[in-house]
């Protein structure tokens, strides 16, 4: 291999030699580049052929499309070659368009020029700049090839981001002018119906766009007047890695860019900012929650490098808005949220309000995970026992409570996660109640999940022959019943039985999903999907960490590190913004509030709650603390759709321009719904099963009718926080004693000990990462702990319920 690389990049610098970096083959064929990059251009219509970048010791491809959607192209012009080299201009009325293609050391420029030639004003609905990246994944293995357009962002006077394939290689994007908007070529893209489909052809960006526009967007890019010309630089070019984007970019566009230690906080952490720039910081504002705003100072820490802090207090969002002295300005958000508890307890009461229906999609009865977790730790009696006589009452309509069977043909077997669903539903339930009979119809269920007719022999859950094993995660189900279960075995037989049939199945399940890995079949369209590849990781993880041996245990977490690092090209990982940070990325969930184009992204959503138990469990097999840092920050993001009132929102759309139709109340029945005409853009959606509910609330609802909304999947977020955080802390003792916490504070003693204080009385366990030997004290529940000259990784406390 190293022997390859070598001739590749001889080739490249002979390459290089014989053309002085320009090469035209022909006039149908020109090639720009040198031995650090190479593109190949239409020479006819002057678009990307193809792209490579030598990275990390080797040639990367990244591909662009040779249909309609191919680029760099304007959007319904056609191009033709101009007099100056590596041109290209076309004409359309009175607007003339010119696109230049120049070379910088480490990437490619393209100059993109707009004139209006007439006296009139051009005032499209927008003037789009199509970029031609091919996104469409799929099929394995070929979407390890494709780059999925992982963020595009517009900043006041500048516009930045990137592509990304699922083996981590990174396409970067920067325009040093003011870009009014971007879009995502979704297939059915603009069609305001619903339409099936799990594909990206590619993206754009809107050098003009009309009104409205998310605040932070330029607003005066709608027109372009008589006699005037604008031009935009474009910079394209692949990465070493994702670390390096920001300083890349910076350098690329001379601009300012931020990034934030943590984007969560507790009241009273100190924020830490980094801020990328080649000029100096002429200066750092942030404005509080409530208004008011402060200039914070900065630090040069090395060229083109800077630092700031500041200790927030109040709870809410902060905006940083930080301006170089060239002008150009770059934006920020820091949220600093509640107690942890406060969240969940919220969330059981809008549950008890706004109580789920049943139906053929545990998507609509999913609320009632929130409603149980909040009775256990927060126990409302009108509340609880309104919501348990609910659900006891209404059970029977999919199952027989006597066999766990499904009740109708209509309800399942078509869906495995509805019962898989149901099996940690009512586990929790038991959980909150004590009450025997629900954890007997749990295991009733889950024995139904892993009879022979859902669990096949090499240890998938299918529905006929298609493949749910990664559809939620029916082996973690599998886990949490199991987990109930252990608890009575050792007293009692039956359960011991039990728990070794269902714990069996759950590794079964892991084991088939590590041996495919991301070749894997999921519901509805074949893609690179999201949850595919987080529900496959989070469940091998979990079933490493039920594990002694070691050599298994960490077979598991090498096939989930695996699928996390793959799926690193669907999640926010470099977003300044807290409301998204960490989120993943999916676009077909919207139909689950009868909002359409379904195609829009979600991000967070409840299903972004997938890759933070696949964290959590990651970061307690490797203790490796980026999974503690990203799942936290993914967390925080996911936690804010709920607002500091308690109003509960179903998720967050960070598409900045969507015109499309909303489900609203019927002015003549306000349970029943219509559509409504809307602009969406970067903003939260509301749920509409508050309000859209049928007159029998005790009957099966269907997608599509009244009871039958999707949008209880945001109550996922509330499941998850309370496995991985609410009652749990962190502390990480670096090797030069450097110590870090989450959901707790510490403090050296005056003996030399570390001491350890809980932000909550709920919190029952702490987690201790130390790399360096030290005495830790603290106290939990009114109970003291000490461990003594303590190295590695353990808990303080109780063991959490889902590991053995």
């Amino acid at each position: 291999m190293k022997t390859y690389n070598c001739i590749c990049l001889l080739f490249g610098l002979l390459f290089l030699s014989i053309s002085q970096n320009v090469v035209s083959q022909n006039k149908n064929i020109l090639r720009i580049g040198n031995e650090k990059w190479q593109a190949t251009i239409d020479g006819k219509e002057g678009k990307l052929i193809s792209y490579r970048q030598y990275l990390n010791n080797k040639w990367e491809y990244i591909p662009f499309r040779t249909d309609s959607m191919g680029g760099i192209a304007f959007e319904g012009v056609h191009l033709h070659p101009a007099k100056e080299p590596f041109s290209f201009c076309g004409k359309k009325g009175d607007i003339e368009f010119q696109l230049t293609y120049n070379k910088a050391n480490d990437h490619l420029i393209v100059r993109c020029s707009v004139a209006n030639q007439g006296k009139s004003t051009y005032t499209p609905e927008r003037l789009r700049l199509i970029l031609g990246i091919n996104s469409e994944m799929r099929s394995y293995p070929d979407w390890d090839k494709k780059f999925f357009p992982t963020l595009l962002r517009c900043e006041k006077n500048f516009a930045w981001g990137y592509f990304m394939s699922p083996r981590q290689v990174v396409f970067g994007v920067g325009v040093e002018e003011p870009v009014a908007s971007y879009g995502l070529n979704y297939i059915y893209e603009g069609i305001k119906q619903w339409r099936w489909g799990h594909q990206i052809l590619t993206a754009s960006l809107d050098l003009l766009h009309g009104l409205p526009l998310p605040a932070r967007h330029p607003q005066n890019l709608t027109s372009l007047p008589g006699g005037e010309t604008k031009t935009w630089t474009l910079h394209l070019g692949g990465m070493a890695r994702l670390s390096s984007l920001k300083k890349d970019l910076s350098r690329w566009m001379k601009a300012p860019m931020l990034e934030a230690e943590r984007y969560v906080l507790s009241p009273g952490e100190s924020a830490r900012v980094s801020i990328y720039c080649p000029h100096e910081i002429h200066e750092l504002m942030l404005l509080y929650p409530d208004g008011t705003s402060k200039v914070i100072s900065t630090q040069k820490v090395l060229k083109g490098f800077f630092h700031a802090e500041f200790v927030p207090r109040q709870k809410g969002t902060y905006r940083l808005d930080v301006e170089d002295s060239n002008g150009k300005i770059a934006e920020g958000q820091i949220y600093v949220h509640e107690p942890w508890s406060w969240y969940l307890e919220k969330a059981r009461d809008f549950v008890a309000k706004n109580p789920p229906f049943f139906g053929p999609s545990c998507e609509t009865y999913y609320g009632y995970y929130a409603g149980f977790l909040g009775a256990r730790y927060f126990p409302d009696k009108r509340e609880d026992d309104g919501l348990e006589g609910r659900f006891q009452h209404t059970l029977p309509l999919i199952i027989d409570t006597a066999t766990g069977l499904p009740r109708s043909k209509e309800v399942l077997p078509k869906r495995v996660q509805n019962f898989s669903s149901l099996t940690g539903i009512l586990v929790d339930l038991w959980k909150a109640t004590g009450k025997l009979k629900y954890l007997e119809q749990a295991s009733r269920v889950g024995d139904y999940l892993c009879s022979d007719s859902i669990q096949w022999a090499d240890g998938s859950y299918r529905s006929g022959k298609v493949d749910y094993s990664a559809v939620i995660y029916p082996a973690k189900s599998m886990w949490e019943l199991a987990s109930a279960e252990k608890i009575l075995s050792s007293k009692n037989g039956i359960w011991k039985q039990r728990y070794e049939r269902h714990s069996h199945s759950a590794i079964r399940a892991a084991n088939h999903l590590s041996k495919y890995l991301d070749n894997i079949e999921t519901e509805g369209d074949m893609t690179f999907e999201d949850g595919m590849v987080t529900c496959s990781a989070l469940q091998m993880a979990l079933t490493g960490l039920n594990e002694d041996d070691r050599d298994i245990r960490n077979r598991y977490a090498a096939a989930a590190r695996y699928m996390m690092n793959k799926h690193q090209c669907l999640e926010q990982l470099q977003i300044p913004d807290c409301r998204m940070r960490g989120a993943t990325l999916r676009f077909w969930e919207a139909l689950d509030i009868y909002f359409s184009p379904n195609q829009v992204m979600d991000s967070p959503h409840g299903w972004t709650a997938w890759k933070i138990y696949a964290l959590y469990y990651l970061y307690l097999l490797t203790g490796d603390e980026h999974y503690l840092t990203d799942f936290m920050d993914t967390l925080g993001a996911c936690i804010q759709v709920m607002d500091l009132t308690g109003h509960l929102r179903w998720g967050f759309i960070p598409d900045p321009y969507v015109n499309g139709r909303l489900c609203v109340p019927k002015t003549a029945n306000p349970h029943d719904w219509q559509t409504k005409d809307s602009i969406v853009g970067e903003q939260y959606l509301e749920m509409i099963s508050p309000w859209l509910r049928p007159d029998n609330e005790n009957s099966i609802c269907f997608f599509g009718g009244r009871g039958g909304s999707g949008d209880n999947t945001v109550y996922e977020i509330f499941k998850a926080m309370e496995e991985c955080v609410l009652t749990t802390s962190y502390v990480v003792v670096e090797k030069d004693k450097r110590v870090k916490t989450w959901n707790c504070s510490a403090k050296w003693g005056k003996d030399g000990s570390l001491c350890v204080i809980p932000a909550e009385k709920i919190i029952e366990r702490i987690h201790l990462n130390c790399m360096t030997k030290v005495d830790i004290k603290t106290v939990l529940s009114g109970k003291s702990f000490n461990k003594k000259q303590f190295k590695g990784m353990a808990w303080l406390g109780k063991t959490p319920d889902l590991i053995n």
